[in-house]
């Protein structure tokens, strides 16, 4: 099974005369002009990636905060591939802020590569994640190979293990009417961990 972006979103031309219009360098991806193409994107990605995040494959959420156009590679590093049709994925944005403007190519390029040979994460257009990281448990991120050990670092993608251990930790404390409904969101063996601890807690 694929699980990689297998369409790019394409720009039509009224995308394509904003981005010549206001287009000078990655500093400019921030001018409200781009906004209307910004969100095409994100609803046209939203479906290739099953709305999950690149990186950590978390589901991305529909807040204007709760998802980030990411570039795959820096935008800060090379200002001309800001808005090429490869380079573009979505992510949380606590994926996107860690990996930041890491170098995630293996020497400098002058065009965007056809496929992932020179590129030291996986990437989203060309790689089949669950070749290179196999996830357990929603939040341990196993490599299967070389580039995947070098996203689970470069994202810091071991911080899950920490946030999922805080939630439940969380979770068991809580008594109130909230508990039953969280408690449902949690996998079969959480929830029966879950009720484990309750009953030596004394709590129903």
């Amino acid at each position: 099974m694929s699980d990689k972006i297998n369409n790019h979103y394409i720009f039509d031309k009224e995308d394509n005369s904003i981005i010549k219009s206001n287009f000078n360098n990655y500093l400019d991806w921030d001018k409200s002009c781009f906004d209307t193409v910004k969100e095409k994107i994100k609803k046209f990605l939203r479906s290739e990636q099953n709305n999950k995040c690149c990186y950590c494959k978390k589901e991305l959420k529909f807040d204007l905060k709760d998802v980030d156009i990411e570039h795959i590679i820096p935008k800060s590093a090379y200002s001309k591939f800001t808005f090429h049709k490869y380079n573009l994925a979505l992510s949380c944005p606590a994926c996107n802020t860690i990996k930041g403007s890491k170098e995630v190519v293996k020497k400098i390029i002058v065009n965007y590569p056809r496929d992932s040979k020179n590129i030291k994460i996986i990437h989203s257009h060309f790689d089949n994640y669950s070749e290179n990281i196999k996830i357990e448990n929603d939040c341990v991120f196993i490599p299967l190979t070389k580039k995947g050990s070098e996203t689970i670092t470069v994202c810091e993608l071991y911080r899950l293990i920490t946030v999922e251990q805080k939630a439940k930790e969380s979770l068991i404390k809580k008594s109130d009417g909230k508990l039953l409904r969280d408690a449902l969101r949690l996998s079969k063996n959480d929830k029966m961990e879950l009720i484990n601890e309750l009953l030596q807690r004394g709590l129903k």
